[in-house]
């Protein structure tokens, strides 16, 4: 087992040689001399961390490390866009005034849906609601008191019901 101190140099001359080339290769692959940076400080703390058995070819290591890492934060980024745009898109959506003809529309559909499950029998208005909640019929079962092998017939005759109703 080799010596701390003659870790030390081995992994000193390491960092001498490569960081230069490992830096340009990630900088050329994401093109922001930060974010090169800090992943060539990476490349080299996993080197640190556990070194190859091998060090009959550590550049070919260290650039392997560095580009995996590299198409990581390529990804990462990627990833992270797309979140921004859904995030603002939907804070547009829900921060944008509603559109009085909208919101008149949707009151009057509510209204209309809680004024045909008030005449259904409670138990499959229950159902409808439960189902429609995202409930899976082993969870609606258990709510109600149910078989769960009803469930199924006992839903579908609820939407038929509703579905005759809501639609003179």
């Amino acid at each position: 087992m080799a010596e701390p101190a003659d870790n030390e140099r081995a992994f000193e001359a390491a960092f001498s040689e490569h960081y230069a080339r490992v830096y340009g290769v990630l900088f050329r692959l994401l093109g922001d001399r930060s974010e090169a940076e800090d992943l060539t400080v990476e490349t080299f703390w996993r080197l640190w961390q556990r070194a190859p058995r091998s060090a009959d070819n550590l550049a070919g290591w260290l650039y392997r490390v560095a580009m995996r890492l590299g198409y990581n934060a390529l990804r990462a980024g990627r990833r992270r866009v797309r979140y921004e745009l859904e995030a603002g898109h939907e804070a547009l959506i829900v921060n944008a005034p509603p559109d009085p003809a909208d919101a008149v529309e949707l009151a009057q559909e509510r209204a209309a849906v809680r004024a045909v499950l008030d005449q259904m029998k409670p138990r499959d208005a229950q159902l409808l609601v439960l189902r429609h909640s995202g409930l899976s019929y082993a969870e609606i079962a258990a709510a109600l008191g149910l078989a769960p092998g009803s469930v199924g017939t006992l839903l579908a005759r609820a939407e038929t019901e509703f579905e005759q109703r809501y639609a003179p």
